[in-house]
């Protein structure tokens, strides 16, 4: 995701409300939609809202049944869900890719993140649900500790739709070395 200037013209207007979550700034964007800041009115609670692009519905509705599956304290939290936006917990941190464009991480401090993204990714795997997705961009550092973001692109155990066969998503530079590996392999069949 890449944080946005609120005042951003080429980005969509930003709704005054959803519902009963009142918008107060566009806070960032990624590959199937628009995250803001928003207040819910009925908890008087910060929270962040993950706004769909129409073209991807069928992915959110899966990254919601993805997030509401988990409950892990380095996992995103999922608040609630509407027919296109995702209310979740509003992070106030920096991203590890962030971090690391300000230098290398201390090997201890290192450590202690890499603890909570394996127990993030253990809870998810245990619940049949793979990220495909993982990142520093996805990955928030707050001063609670780490939080895994993004499962837009999750692969749910149970749900055998939207990713066709052959079909890669993801980033390439944090695919898993499988997917890495296939590419290569047909990159070379075709080659030779």
């Amino acid at each position: 995701m890449r944080t946005v200037d609120s005042r951003d013209e080429s980005l969509p207007e930003v709704p005054p409300s959803l519902g009963t979550y009142r918008i107060d700034a566009r806070i960032g964007s990624g590959g199937m939609g628009t995250v803001y800041r928003a207040v819910d009115t009925r908890l008087d609670r910060p929270v962040a809202i993950k706004l769909a692009d129409a073209a991807y519905s069928a992915r959110f509705r899966r990254e919601a049944r993805a997030i509401s599956a988990l409950n892990h304290p380095n996992i995103c939290a999922l608040y609630d869900v509407g027919p296109n936006f995702l209310v979740m917990e509003l992070l106030d941190g920096t991203t590890l890719a962030e971090k690391l464009q300000a230098g290398p991480i201390a090997p201890d401090l290192a450590a202690i993140y890499g603890a909570q993204i394996a127990a993030a990714l253990s809870e998810a795997h245990d619940k049949g649900i793979v990220h495909r997705d993982l990142k520093p961009a996805n990955i928030m550092l707050t001063r609670h500790g780490v939080k895994v973001l993004d499962f837009g692109i999750a692969k749910v155990a149970a749900d055998q739709q939207l990713t066709g066969t052959n079909a890669l998503l993801g980033t390439p530079p944090y695919m898993y070395i499988y997917m890495c590996v296939y590419i290569y392999v047909c990159i070379y069949i075709c080659v030779c």
